[in-house]
């Protein structure tokens, strides 16, 4: 890999990274869509390459958003769980069949979702209590499934379900930040065994790996600090935005 790419893939983890950490969700459906539309990669090494990067990036995250106190561990260890099954079950379907025909439903869904989550923001209006744990847990299935079989899901699923269930949008964030290392870890080391770890682990995942973890710290400061209801919105708009530019892509 020459300079000018190197940069470029520096740029593009730093992007991606930066609002994955900070409004949780945005690195692998954003990285996924650029591998898979812009350089022809094929959807199951492009998702299998995305979770390696991700899985390091991630673990910078998760670590600042602990540090910065975004975490809730009872809901991290309710969707965690079902959420390691999913991922293992992702990659082996992925890897066996085109899901072509779902990833529009699950993108239009999304918006949707984002569009609810706007909503409510702006109108304020008081949201449900928490999530019970078989809520949780179904969460943490399908958003890790959706993940690893589409490639992207974790946040842009478990971050706002968790919003509408009534978690502080901070805590939504670095919840699903902090937990998202361990359902990329499993992913990776299931690619690894279905298609080769040589078939992924490219020479562009280390500059996407370096970008994403520097900006990560940055952005964990600046979710603690984005008020409530700015936040809310953001990730609606977020969600919006990058699903509305995966079916267009």
């Amino acid at each position: 890999m020459d300079l000018t790419f190197f940069i470029y893939f520096i740029i593009g983890g730093m992007a991606c990274g930066f609002v994955d950490a900070s409004l949780g969700m945005g690195f692998g459906v954003s990285a996924s869509s650029v591998l898979v539309s812009f350089f022809g990669v094929a959807p199951v090494i492009a998702s299998a390459a995305v979770h390696t990067a991700e899985m390091f990036v991630d673990i910078v995250s998760g670590i600042s958003h602990w540090r910065e106190g975004n975490v809730n561990f009872t809901v991290s260890k309710n969707i965690l769980i079902p959420g390691v099954i999913a991922s293992i079950l992702g990659a082996v379907f992925l890897n066996g069949l085109s899901l072509a025909y779902a990833k529009p439903l699950v993108k239009i869904s999304l918006i949707i979702l984002g569009g609810v989550i706007v909503y409510k923001h702006l109108k304020e209006e008081k949201p449900m209590q928490g999530i019970s744990k078989i809520k949780a847990q179904i969460l943490g299935f399908i958003a890790a499934f959706v993940d690893v079989a589409i490639g992207g899901g974790w946040g842009p699923i478990g971050t706002p379900a968790l919003i509408l269930s009534g978690e502080d949008p901070r805590k939504a964030v670095g919840t699903i930040e902090f937990t998202e290392p361990v359902i990329s870890l499993v992913a990776v080391l299931t690619f690894g065994y279905l298609i080769g770890f040589e078939s992924f682990i490219s020479e562009g995942t280390l500059p996407m790996i370096l970008g994403g973890a520097v900006v990560s710290p940055i952005a964990s400061k600046v979710t603690a600090r984005i008020p409530k209801k700015t936040l809310g919105i953001l990730i609606g708009l977020t969600l919006i935005g990058l699903n509305v530019w995966g079916l267009l892509a």
